[in-house]
């Protein structure tokens, strides 16, 4: 089965193709201009990896939460491709693909801008599509809930921007754990639409 994945829900831009169990990923943080980035990408991708539009079996892209012009672009994009081939298209949410590249309890959290984040806490174990734990939400990062105990690996740009929120969050029973610069990746949305 091939899979071509997209994500422009963040600042970052990627698309990749899963096909037999390898994923090839394109990958880059832009800012903007998401909508005249991402379909050379894709046809760089496929076309480095000797596949045509008609061999993709599936389509997926990360339906956020995020940037709004982002999401737009890429559920249009990926629509348009998906109908043109009449293939199956599915969205895997981006807070889950950032989730699903840790282990234990992970906090998913992307920068909402207006002193908020999304937020989304996710059980992860290998080689397991990664558990929501409640529901996706948006606040200010002091007024997430989190478990009283244990570790918790929270990454996102969120992360970035409300770092010492964060760590102002640790106990003695419950170790926060930082990862910089981290942002949804298509491969992550490929690897997470096997499971759909």
């Amino acid at each position: 089965m091939n899979i071509l994945a997209l994500d422009s829900s963040t600042e970052a831009c990627s698309v990749a193709l899963l096909s037999e169990n390898k994923v090839v990923e394109t990958f880059e943080v832009i800012g903007r201009g998401h909508a005249e980035h991402l379909l050379p990408m894709i046809n760089d991708l496929l076309s480095g990896n000797g596949v045509v539009l008609a061999d993709v079996d599936l389509f997926a892209y990360g339906a956020g939460p995020g940037s709004f012009t982002g999401l737009r672009i890429g559920a249009a994009m990926m629509q348009g491709l998906a109908l043109a081939q009449d293939s199956k298209l599915i969205t895997v949410s981006s807070l889950a693909a950032m989730a699903s590249s840790q282990q234990g309890l992970v906090l998913s959290v992307v920068d909402a801008r207006m002193e908020q984040v999304y937020y989304g806490l996710y059980c992860v174990d290998d080689n397991v599509q990664p558990e929501l734990l409640g529901e996706i939400r948006v606040s200010s990062p002091e007024d997430i809930f989190l478990p009283e105990n244990g570790n918790i690996t929270v990454t996102g740009t969120g992360w970035d921007r409300y770092q010492n929120e964060f760590c102002q969050m640790q106990t003695e029973r419950r170790k926060i754990i930082g990862i910089d610069s981290q942002y949804p990746h298509a491969a992550d949305i490929a690897r997470l639409a096997l499971y759909e």
